[in-house]
């Protein structure tokens, strides 16, 4: 038989990350050393992460890449297709932690647009707090709706002026907890970024029933 571990298993709390949410963040709490509980054998350690990707759907914890987003944008976008591809552009290419390095003309360029026609269907995705520009020429995703999770290389200073990189994980609620405790970040995308926010409803009239509206009676 293979031999067993031999004392009594010692109880050994990981952490969720090393960036966890903060005690005066809406997400602090939401997962923290008591909930993720393991049971190990004397002398051996572990560490804990949540997941980097799930399902949920935003309002929730986790709520990244939701299939009910794409459903929403789909419904909202239906008579804007500019936009509908300007924001499925800048999804598709989204570095991790979901920074877009794209200016508004590269975009342009891209999808054969009007310079014109970015730069207010970006205005647009402000105004529904789904991104926005912490620097020029770098756009934010909302986190609660798309996120590419994984990890990226950062400098970290160490003694004298050297810096080393080191290889850091993206996690959801960290970043939320980030972002609706950073007082430059936009009103707009602060409450689409706390929990129970909701997508607006998209608008309800249709061009089908426009018409029908206009249709004079016989």
């Amino acid at each position: 038989m293979p031999a067993q571990p031999q004392g009594n298993p010692r109880r050994s709390p990981g952490r969720s990350s090393p960036r966890a949410p903060s005690s005066n963040s809406p997400y602090g709490g939401a997962l923290g050393p008591k909930k993720n509980v393991l049971e190990l054998p004397p002398g051996h350690t572990a560490q804990v992460r949540p997941p980097i990707t799930a399902g949920d759907f935003i309002g929730k914890f986790f709520a990244q890449d939701s299939l009910e987003f794409l459903r929403w944008l789909a419904k909202y976008f239906r008579n804007d297709n500019v936009t509908l591809c300007i924001l499925l552009l800048m999804m598709g290419s989204q570095e991790v932690g979901g920074a877009v390095q794209l200016r508004q003309d590269a975009i342009a360029e891209e999808l054969e647009m009007d310079p014109a026609q970015v730069s207010r269907s970006i205005a647009k995705l402000k105004r529904l707090g789904l991104v926005f520009s912490p620097k020029r020429g770098a756009i934010q995703l909302q986190p609660t709706v798309t996120l590419r999770g994984g990890y990226k290389i950062i400098d970290k200073p160490v003694r004298g002026s050297a810096q080393k990189q080191i290889k850091v994980q993206v996690e959801q609620l960290a970043l939320l907890s980030e972002i609706v405790c950073d007082n430059s970040v936009p009103e707009e995308f602060k409450q689409m970024a706390l929990p129970g926010a909701s997508l607006p409803e998209p608008p309800q009239k249709t061009r089908k029933r426009k018409l029908a509206e206009k249709k004079p009676e016989a």
